[in-house]
């Protein structure tokens, strides 16, 4: 077994690895790396050393993955919905559609609230920005969906495209910002929706005036469209800005337990050298007991021989006068 991961061990290891808090993820994952190490796998081992510890909000939009998978569920499919009615150019849907989603994200940001209650955590105000573009971006893209179903993240998502639904752009970490068009390549992979505007049921068969051309939207969808992606868009600076804020409290948070660190090392070696030198101490005393432990017993033994003198001359006195 040592040549092989063992993929069913590293799923089961990572499923139970997100679902402690991110305080108790890399104290969980060293006892998980030790136990494989010790049945010989080194090479699970080494794929669960290399599993990161989540971020707070990655780490409530998993225990929504655990706890609230009914209400998951609803909102991946609104996405769905909400992909349809763009890919239709049913803007007016849309909106009514869009309207559910605020209230479908804010209801589940609340339950991540209870959540982190229960469990006695701090919930920041980034760690919620993290996880509402999460739940956002899960709307937005099935394969974003996908990785929140999972519930193993280890970093929020954000959806970076422009506009409200485009499918085709890329989704990315918020830590790396790094496409995922990877796979959107790979074999299984979603395809990409079709957003051309389908012709409605009741233009199919309508005959057009000669020289005419596709009739364009009307202004007012026109404006709609515009003012859906540029709330869109606002949204997205938000939301990157509150990913920034959160990573560099991250880094902050790191950096402390790094400087708590090295204070307790130099504690440490303190400690160890008062301690060597009491350690020196007491063998010098111990020596030195020795050596007078080892003169006692050379006084005992000649004093006992000066008693055994003693004794044979007092016997010999008595014999004579008798």
């Amino acid at each position: 077994m040592s040549g092989k991961i063992g993929i069913m061990d590293l799923d089961s290891i990572a499923g139970k690895l997100y679902g402690v808090s991110p305080e108790a993820f890399t104290s969980s994952r060293s006892a998980e790396v030790r136990a494989a190490r010790s049945a010989g796998n080194y090479q699970l081992a080494a794929a669960v050393a290399q599993l990161r510890r989540p971020t707070v909000g990655a780490w409530l939009a998993n225990q929504l993955a655990r706890e609230c998978k009914d209400e998951l569920e609803a909102l991946f499919d609104l996405g769905t919905s909400m992909r349809q009615a763009q890919g239709a150019g049913d803007w007016p849907e849309l909106r009514l559609l869009t309207r559910q989603r605020r209230q479908m994200v804010a209801a589940l940001v609340s339950e991540a609230r209870r959540l982190a209650r229960t469990r006695n955590h701090p919930l920041s105000e980034n760690s919620t920005s993290e996880l509402e573009n999460t739940l956002e971006a899960a709307v937005a893209s099935a394969d974003a969906a996908n990785a929140l179903r999972s519930g193993r993240m280890n970093v929020g998502l954000t959806y970076s495209g422009f506009g409200p639904l485009d499918s085709g752009a890329p989704l990315i970490t918020e830590s790396s910002k790094r496409t995922d068009r990877r796979q959107s390549s790979a074999p299984g992979s979603a395809e990409k929706p079709n957003t051309r505007k389908q012709a409605s049921p009741a233009s199919k068969g309508r005959p057009r005036p000669v020289g005419s051309k596709t009739a364009r939207p009307q202004p007012e969808d026109d404006w709609s469209k515009l003012k859906l992606d540029l709330d869109e868009a606002e949204r997205k600076v938000k939301g990157a800005e509150d990913v920034v804020k959160g990573m560099q409290q991250e880094v902050n948070d790191v950096q402390a337990q790094c400087d708590a660190l090295r204070s307790e090392i130099v504690d440490a070696e303190r400690h160890l050298r008062v301690t060597k030198g009491s350690l020196e101490e007491a063998e010098h005393r111990l020596l030195e007991t020795k050596q007078a432990d080892k003169a006692a017993k050379k006084e005992v033994i000649r004093a006992k021989s000066q008693r055994s003198k003693a004794e044979a001359s007092l016997y010999q006195a008595m014999s004579s006068e008798s």
